[in-house]
């Protein structure tokens, strides 16, 4: 399919199992094509354009709550099923402003409002070119399908956290670290949190899809796909859960690693303490006032002396070296 729309553009695509998928013109929605069973439409819209929120939203005739969370973006945590159609909303994984994109599905169309381009929706269409048999599909199994890719934004999300958090690891087990990486492991926390808490607001809408009560999955008999589905969505939140046990580990790695160097400081400054000591111990003894022959050997006493502080500092370092107390782990 050719869209004739820029990225992130309202748009309308028409899909035909028997013929060509086309893109429609959002100015003439009024001439649409009827749909046949291995037909569906697909109505695109970015929240920003009002305008076509409420004209499709008019022809759909959909309720005037649907049309008002589909234009403000509130997240509908639940789906809400209305005689003719069904609305419900996804959180992304991939925005921090703005997250929600809203679904409703009919018989045979399904519209989406969202803010901005969403990668997926857009390799999704770009996948199948020209002739597709995503016709053959309905606007719920279409709809299944974007959800499956909106977990995988999720899975892809995790991943990308886990090798920054591997990069944060080996800067921690590092000798050498630019500034320090606690700011780092608390802002990976927060999106964490973040993530887990958009993903979990999911739960919902994946049960109630597989609940004998909404019974459009059993008719259309694609409940298999749907249960599918759910072990995606609860693969994704074990990710996401082991994700975040991941960062409490580096953190306790972290604390690990400061508690080390500050034994390492400790230890080498408890040795710059003793070696002064026995330094000053010696001072202290060569410098008393006794009429002793000893301590009137002038400038040789003196050298003795401070040749005694030096190797009394050395031998202490050495064997401090030799144990290994000064090599820093």
């Amino acid at each position: 399919m050719d869209p004739d729309h820029s990225d992130g553009a309202s748009g309308a695509f028409f899909y035909d199992a028997e013929g060509r998928d086309h893109a429609l013109d959002m100015r003439n929605l009024d001439k649409l094509p009827k749909t046949g069973p291995e037909q569906l439409i697909w109505f695109d819209i970015d929240r920003s354009d009002t305008a076509a929120i409420a004209r499709v939203g008019e022809m759909l005739a959909l309720s005037p709550e649907t049309i008002e969370a589909m234009g403000s973006g509130d997240a509908v945590p639940r789906l809400a099923s209305y005689e003719k159609y069904f609305h419900f909303s996804l959180t992304r994984a991939d925005v921090q402003e703005k997250p929600v994109i809203n679904f409703a599905v009919c018989e045979r169309w399904l519209l989406t409002v969202r803010d901005g381009e969403v990668p997926y929706f857009t390799a999704y269409r770009e996948r199948d070119r020209g002739e597709s048999l995503i016709g053959r599909l309905s606007p719920l199994m279409l709809a299944g399908s974007l959800i499956d890719w909106h977990f995988e934004g999720y899975q892809e999300a995790v991943a990308t956290m886990q090798r920054d958090l591997d990069r944060l690891d080996s800067a921690i087990l590092g000798r050498r670290r630019a500034r320090p990486p606690l700011s780092d492991l608390a802002r990976m926390r927060l999106n964490v949190a973040r993530l887990r808490r958009r993903l979990d607001g999911h739960r919902p809408l994946v049960h109630a899809l597989l609940r004998p009560d909404f019974p459009r999955v059993s008719e259309e008999k694609q409940g298999e796909y749907f249960s599918v589905l759910e072990n995606h969505f609860l693969g994704a939140a074990d990710n996401v859960e082991r994700m975040r046990e991941s960062v409490i580990g580096s953190f306790d790695l972290y604390a690990t690693r400061t508690a080390q160097e500050t034994n390492d400081l400790v230890r080498l400054l408890t040795l710059v303490t003793v070696a002064t000591g026995l330094a000053a111990a010696i001072a202290g003894i060569f410098g008393m006032n006794f009429e002793v022959p000893f301590f009137k050997w002038g400038e040789v006493g003196f050298a003795i002396t401070l040749v005694m502080m030096v190797g009394v500092a050395l031998a202490l370092f050495i064997i401090a070296w030799r144990r290994g107390w000064l090599s820093p782990t």
